[in-house]
Order: structure tokens, then sequence, then C-alpha cells
């Protein structure tokens, strides 16, 4: 008996549903909202007291020139300096580093003005790569 109530009351919401018809789902359209660019500035500044800083700052002018720099300089006194614009003639940076390996080659729209690293770090990077293959 309660088998039948079940496959009755199954039926019945299977008719209802297909009587009704297809269910409509609403949909909110979405708007693109087009803002003009609005002036900004912001920037930080950080280090770990061992001899590692960081920083970066930004600014934009509001027409879609944007500004800026951001750098690192670890405990060994390497370092690299991106100074950077974005606007109408596309993205373009100064990279001052002293980093092992880089060389004064330009690539894309990027300047390259390199120095020799300091020589604590060439010895630090010695080292450790000594380490590295006395442990293979």
């Amino acid at each position: 008996m309660m088998t039948r109530l079940a496959v009755a009351v199954f039926l019945f919401s299977m008719a209802t549903i297909a009587v009704s018809g297809p269910l409509t789902i609403l949909q909110q359209a979405e708007q693109a909202i087009d803002e003009p660019p609005r002036p900004y500035e912001f920037g930080y500044e950080f280090g770990d007291g061992q001899g590692m800083n960081q920083h970066r700052r930004e600014s934009s002018d509001g027409a879609g020139n944007v500004k800026g720099s951001y750098s690192y300089t670890d405990p060994y006194g390497i370092y690299r300096n991106v100074e950077y614009q974005a606007d109408a003639g596309g993205y373009r940076a100064v990279i001052k580093s002293n980093e092992p390996g880089l060389s004064n080659q330009n690539a894309a729209d990027a300047t390259f003005i390199v120095e020799p690293p300091p020589p604590g770090a060439v010895l630090q990077q010695s080292l450790s790569s000594e380490n590295v293959a006395n442990a293979l």
C-alpha cells in the first residue's frame, strides 16, 4: 500500500511539472561600467633588519599614464632597481642592477644598466655552488 502511495505521489509530481511548462530563469543583465581612470599614488617600503630591503611606488595621472619604481637589496649588497612608465607608447623600463649573470644587453622595451656584483656576493655564490656540487 505504501509503495502504491509513493508511486502515485511521484507520478502526480511529474505530471504537475510537465503541465506547468518550462521554467524561465531570470538573469540580471550585467552592465559594463565604463569609468574614466582616476589619479592615484601609493607606495611602501620595508626591510627585515638584517640587510634585506624592498620598496615600491607608483602613480597615475588619471589619463592612463602610469609611472613607478620598485627595488630589492639583499644582505650581500646585490640589488635590482626598476623604474618604469606605461602610457600610449607602451611599457618601458630601466633596470639598474648588480646581480651576477646580468649584462647590459637590452631586451624588448627594457634598458639594462648593470654594474659588477659586490665581491662578497660573488664569494657567497661561489661557496653555494661548491656546496651544491659536493652534495651531488
